[in-house]
């Protein structure tokens, strides 16, 4: 389950790989067995893959709180505590279980 206190609705962002694309969203709606979500981009830089909202029509995705490891859900963390990211970073994406209650 996501702890609330990690995760800013409508304003946070997840990563999250799907049918071989790396999807960046925008995170909609948490409860203790889901995650909602709103995509704003997806990626397969090998395959040279780019889409964003600007040229791409997403639909929203639902994930079962069971699926997270599968699809390797990571949430951005923007500073609110200990992550490991660089000075003078802004933030970055850290893997789902940093942000579990």
């Amino acid at each position: 389950m996501l702890d609330l206190n990690y995760i800013e609705v409508n304003a946070d962002t997840c990563k999250y790989k799907k049918d071989g694309l790396t999807y960046t969203a925008i995170i909609k709606e948490v409860t203790p067995h889901h995650l909602a979500v709103k995509p704003i981009s997806a990626v397969n830089y090998q395959e040279g893959i780019y889409q964003t909202n600007l040229d791409t029509e997403f639909v929203g995705e639902i994930f079962s709180s069971e699926c997270y490891d599968a699809i390797n859900l990571e949430i951005f963390m923007d500073g609110r505590g200990g992550d490991n990211s660089a000075i003078g970073v802004q933030g970055c994406y850290e893997p789902w279980r940093n942000c579990a209650a």
